[in-house]
């Protein structure tokens, strides 16, 4: 087997690299971009193909109309027309087009022990609270920076209020299966493909530079300009969890708890009024600077918390 000799293994995480990609000597960081790239078409081909088609099934045997009075109208009828067949694709289409294709590439491309390769390790109760936690506090300095570009960028609130249809539910029953869907679905399948493959591999010859890398990549992934940078911001954070505990699950506990929140603020009564009115609270710019110190204060702790896993 030949092994590209820039390419060190931490010595606590001792891994046969014997897949075709490894057995030829090629770039770990070619292997990360393109994997990504192969699962990124693959992903997003099938979630459009899968939704269209749950959405001809859903419509099958009855009118549904499309028609209003203004396009705002008529946008909002297509968006709730395809909110659930768009939720069952996003479903379907991250395990099967997600999940699958990159447990595939570290199996044939890189190692056969895929779980090591992901570091579906051990981990410890603290460091999943510690995750969620600094989570938790840096959610309030993402609002605020997305609620700035809102209001600097002039985008019309109906834009907002579409677009949050996929992530807004109105009885508990329809709640449940958004934690499956937008809260549990992405914590396991990105997690798995943007720290548990692409950053793993790229960090193979780019150490921590590979957590900034994938950070960016894991924010252009989502598509949605206004939030880019607060996505950036989690994409590192869910990084450096990674890269710190040499386990991903406490970057899926952070992953998850950030989404819940979202979906928490977004649980309606049937007259569209907030259910949940504490997860909808806006805080004060001084808020939002103890909220960050306080995360800086937690991620210092996780730092040193997870020292132990030093190389």
């Amino acid at each position: 087997m030949t092994v590209n000799p820039a390419e060190t293994q931490n010595p606590r995480e001792p891994l046969a690299l014997d897949g075709s990609w490894e057995r030829a000597g090629r770039s770990s960081a070619a292997a990360a971009f393109l994997g990504f790239l192969i699962v990124g078409v693959v992903y997003f081909h099938a979630q459009a193909i899968i939704g269209v088609i749950f959405f001809l099934i859903d419509t099958a045997g009855h009118h549904i109309s499309l028609h209003g009075k203004t396009f705002i109208e008529q946008l909002t009828r297509m968006t709730m027309a395809m909110k659930g067949p768009m939720r069952i694709a996003v479903f379907v289409s991250q395990f099967l087009c997600m999940l699958l294709p990159t447990l595939w590439i570290v199996k044939h491309w890189h190692s056969t022990n895929v779980a090591s390769y992901l570091r579906l390790n051990r981990f410890s109760v603290p460091e999943i609270i510690l995750a969620s936690s600094v989570t938790i506090c840096v959610l309030p300095f993402n609002d605020y920076i997305g609620d700035f570009f809102i209001e600097r960028l002039k985008i019309p609130d109906f834009l907002s209020r579409i677009n949050e249809q996929l992530f807004t539910s109105y009885s508990s029953e329809e709640l449940i299966w958004l934690l499956v869907v937008v809260c549990l679905t992405p914590a396991i399948c990105e997690e798995i493909l943007f720290r548990g493959y692409v950053q793993r591999t790229l960090e193979r010859t780019l150490g921590m530079k590979s957590i900034f890398i994938t950070g960016v990549i894991f924010g252009l992934y989502h598509m949605r300009p206004i939030n880019l940078l607060s996505l950036v911001i989690l994409g590192v954070l869910f990084g450096f969890f990674f890269y710190r505990s040499r386990s991903i699950f406490p970057g899926m506990a952070a992953h998850f708890v950030n989404n819940l929140f979202a979906v928490l603020a977004l649980y309606k009564t049937p007259d569209d009024r907030p259910a949940l009115e504490v997860f909808t609270y806006k805080p004060t710019a001084a808020g939002v600077i103890a909220a960050m110190c306080i995360a800086g204060i937690l991620l210092t702790v996780y730092y040193f918390y997870t020292k132990e896993n030093e190389e």
